[in-house]
This record gives C-alpha cells, structure tokens and sequence, in this order.
C-alpha cells in the first residue's frame, strides 16, 4: 500500500528527518510539504533535492501575512519559477486568529491565487472562520485548471456542490477523527465526490488522539504533542472506514486524486 500525504509540514523543526524515514518505510510515499512564509521556503526546497517524493509548495499562511517582509510577492514568483512542479500555498483566510488583517489577508489570497493561475498550479488553501469570504472571491475570480485543495475541511455540507464545481478537493485529517466532527465524517462517506478526496497528517500539526496514532513524535517544547508522519496510515485507515472500503482501495483512491491535482 503506498499513500500520499496531501498536505504536511517537514520543514518544522519538530518532525526530525527519521521520522521521514519512518514514514516511508510504513508506506506513506510522497507527501506535499506546505512552505508558510518566506522564511522556510529555503528549507522547503532542500526537501526537495534531498528526495523527489517530498513535493513542494510554496505560500504564505494566512498567520504569517503581517510580518511578511516588503517584496515577499516577488520572491514567491522567483521560488516558484525555480520549481517548476511547486505548488502554491498554504495560503487562505483565517477569521480565527487573534487581531486578523482581513483586508492584508484578502489581499495576500488574491496575489497568491493569480500566480497559481497564471503559472498553472495547483493551491492549497487554508481556511478557518472564512467560509464566507472565501467563497465570495472563489465565485468572483479566475482559478487554477489544475483545481485546489481546501486542506482539513471544515465547512458546512450545504457549500460541497458549489466548491466542487469550483475545482475544489477537500482533505481528510484526524481533525475529522473528534467525536464532535462526526458531521464532517459523513460528508467524506456521502457528500464529497469520491474523485475529489484526499488524506493528509498536517504533521506535525493535528496530532490525533493516541488510539489513533501509528507512532509518536516527542512533545514540541512547549510540552504540546505533535503528529508523526507515519499517522497517515491511521488516517487512511479512518477514511476507509467512513467510505466503506478497505485502506487498499482508500490508498488507491486518494493516490489517483493526488497525482491528478499535484501531478504525477
């Protein structure tokens, strides 16, 4: 069985390279590592020349907008000039977190998402408390060919049609594993387009529970767990679970999905 990792952050200096290596080996192949900021896009892209199954994609995080440095725009397109199958993101709104910018945010989705369409790649986007706004630009703009992926989703069944329609694919996580999110669960097992399903970790973000961990990574410094790479092989298997199928067909599945959005 091997897996895609639709959306994870190596680059975090809590996801040390064995645990990688780790993953690899319990199947998980290639894995779109999300740059978030200027910052990291460096380490990003060493991921790449250490292993072409890391696949990349460059943006910058709705978090990190207001400490971007002036001219983040023009080294965004220089990256991704530079890597020719990077994709953009994760980039998006977030209404969530404390003394948002929503007018530099918008902004900063709007640049993000004219490079993907102008350069043909595929986007990943976060969105948190932003339904609203987000589906307002996506009505309104021009979009990737390729299509885009909304990473954990979390928005209501009513907007899966529309987003679909729009190009969207829509990411399982153990975000979907707490109880409480049961109604997300049955929108993967009914609503969501099977072609349009994928699986991520997040890592080292989304820790599950540790029922539903495969293997562990040391709490960050802070003393907050972390999510080890190999824990797709759980995720996969809880969105088996939810669709009906076994984690072959699950992993095949979302395989097929991943390389028709990121490419091969």
């Amino acid at each position: 069985m091997d897996l895609r990792d639709a959306h994870c952050h190596y680059q975090f200096a809590e996801v040390p390279y064995a645990a990688v290596e780790q993953a690899r080996a319990d199947g998980v192949g290639q894995a779109m590592i999300n740059g978030s900021a200027p910052a990291d896009w460096a380490d990003v892209a060493a991921l790449a020349r250490r292993d072409p199954r890391n696949r990349v994609s460059f943006g910058l995080h709705p978090w990190d907008v207001p400490t971007a440095p002036p001219g983040w725009e023009a080294e965004l397109r220089a990256v991704l000039l530079a890597h020719p199958a990077a994709g953009v993101g994760e980039m998006g709104l977030d209404r969530w977190v404390k003394d948002f910018d929503p007018v530099a945010q918008e902004a900063a989705f709007r640049t993000q998402l004219a490079l993907a369409v102008e350069l043909d790649r595929a986007l990943t986007i976060h969105a948190v408390k932003a339904i609203g706004p987000l589906m307002d630009i996506l009505r309104g703009a021009e979009l990737p060919r390729r299509g885009f992926l909304l990473h954990s989703w979390n928005g209501p069944v009513e907007l899966v049609p529309a987003l679909a329609k729009l190009g969207a694919y829509f990411s399982f996580s153990a975000h979907h594993l707490i109880p409480r999110k049961a109604d997300l669960r049955v929108q993967f097992a009914a609503a969501i387009p099977r072609e349009r399903i994928l699986v991520e970790t997040d890592a080292p973000a989304l820790c599950p529970a540790p029922e539903l961990r495969l293997r562990e990574l040391a709490p960050d410094a802070a003393g907050t767990e972390q999510n080890h790479p190999s824990n797709l092989v759980r995720n996969n298997a809880e969105l088996a679970r939810t669709m009906g199928v076994t984690p072959e067909e699950s992993a095949a599945l979302t395989s097929a999905n991943f390389a028709r959005l990121f490419g091969a």
